[in-house]
Parts: structure tokens; C-alpha cells; sequence
């Protein structure tokens, strides 16, 4: 097993929540979204997520 596991996991659950806290995330359409899964060894999504991402904050704040 790798030794860095352990780090790897913490520094996606760090990137995913600047992720989540830095951006609105939207569905382009008002269409609900398709959850449906294909075969695989990992459940796969059938069909891509399209999502609309935006900064929450202006440009000047990321400078």
C-alpha cells in the first residue's frame, strides 16, 4: 500500500472544499440532473455532469 495514502486523502478533502467554497456551481439546464450509472467496477455515470461554474468573489480578490 502507498505511504502517502494518508496525505492524498486529506489534501483532496482541502481541494475539493476550496473548490466548493470558491466557486457557485449550477446546472447549466433546468433540467434535473441524470443519475444513472453504467456498469463498471467503479459505477461509472452514464451520461457527462455539465455544470456552470462562477466565482463567488470578484477578480480584484484573487489578486
Amino acid at each position: 500500500m502507498c505511504p502517502g495514502v494518508t496525505l492524498a486523502l486529506q489534501v483532496m478533502q482541502l481541494a475539493l472544499g476550496n473548490l466548493l467554497h470558491g466557486f457557485d456551481i449550477e446546472n447549466p439546464s433546468d433540467e434535473p440532473l441524470d443519475m444513472s450509472e453504467s456498469s463498471g467496477l467503479s459505477s461509472p455515470k452514464a451520461s457527462l455532469l455539465e455544470v456552470l461554474l462562477t466565482p463567488r468573489l470578484s477578480a480584484e480578490a484573487y489578486i
